[in-house]
């Protein structure tokens, strides 16, 4: 593992990997995807034709999202490689990785990209100290996607990971990819890290494909409870209770988005509507913005 690494963060979870973005971590290294003071991801490696890429420059967008630029290896210094990848990556509720491989080459290629997973899911104590772990590991491929866990007694832990067009086996995952002349291919990967039994579960990665704002943890809690932040309206009315006007609060389901909604008569309404969307095969949440009742 080179000393020189690259570290994103969002709340208590955090990326720790090499400039190549991959994660090789040892028994007491710190390196992974930690969460809820566990590593989440001790294995992360992304190959081209069976090879490890060469490092050309990372980039930190911002403290949750970083990218990686990327060289194929050639076997030698006096040829360039005609193929380049750029990795993005956002972490969130375990993290979202763009992968993008550029053919600049006059001639078609077909390549074989692979990313290999594996979780050890140590606690700090036990990475610090090198700590054997008592526990039952288990893996398994469920609607193509990768299950990596944790067992032990009522304590369970598991890492998932999707690519929609990917080939899913218990080691990792395979694209067989075919890239015209000086054109690119793409996809996109969510790792998501999920404490079995919790009370709001974790079913997605918290950004997507092109999110490049951050968002405060407090809206994820917010989505999962169904609750509104109290609006400037909604404390308004209460303090004019003596004068006649009243709060009311209502929330209507439709289908397959949820619908919340603040309204205070005749001061004022804030809308917080949560509605399904689709990046990579996984909903996303979309807020809006207040706005101000007629007539007023």
């Amino acid at each position: 593992m080179s000393t020189d690494t690259v570290s994103i963060l969002d709340g208590n979870t955090f990326v720790v990997s090499d400039g190549r973005g991959d994660i090789e971590a040892q028994p007491d290294d710190p390196t992974g995807l930690f969460a809820w003071d566990t590593r989440f991801l001790s294995r992360w490696i992304l190959t081209v034709g069976g090879q490890r890429l060469n490092v050309l420059s990372t980039d930190d967008l911002q403290y949750f999202q970083v990218q990686f630029f990327l060289v194929a290896s050639t076997d030698t210094v006096y040829v360039d490689s005609a193929v380049s990848i750029i990795r993005q990556r956002a972490v969130g509720n375990g993290f979202h990785e763009d992968v993008t491989v550029m053919n600049h080459g006059a001639e078609a290629v077909d390549l074989t990209i692979r990313i290999e997973a594996d979780a050890d899911f140590a606690d700090l104590f036990e990475v610090k100290d090198a700590l054997a772990k008592k526990g039952e590991y288990y893996r398994r491929v469920a609607d193509n996607a990768l299950v990596l866990g944790y067992r032990r007694s009522t304590f369970t832990r598991e890492t998932r990971v999707f690519a929609a067009d990917a080939v899913t086996d218990d080691g990792g995952l395979t694209f067989s990819v075919h890239i015209e002349p000086h054109a690119q291919w793409a996809t996109c990967i969510d790792v998501v890290t999920a404490r079995l039994g919790a009370r709001s579960p974790i079913t997605r990665a918290k950004y997507c494909h092109g999110d490049s704002h951050a968002r405060p943890i407090m809206e994820r809690s917010l989505d999962s409870s169904g609750a509104t932040w109290p609006s400037r309206s909604v404390w308004r009315g209460k303090r004019r209770r003596s004068s006649g006007a009243s709060t009311a609060t209502s929330g209507s389901r439709t289908g397959s988005s949820t619908r919340w909604r603040s309204t205070a008569t005749g001061a004022g309404s804030t809308h917080l509507r949560r509605t399904s969307g689709t990046c990579c095969g996984v909903g996303s949440p979309t807020r809006r913005r207040p706005k101000r009742a007629s007539g007023i």
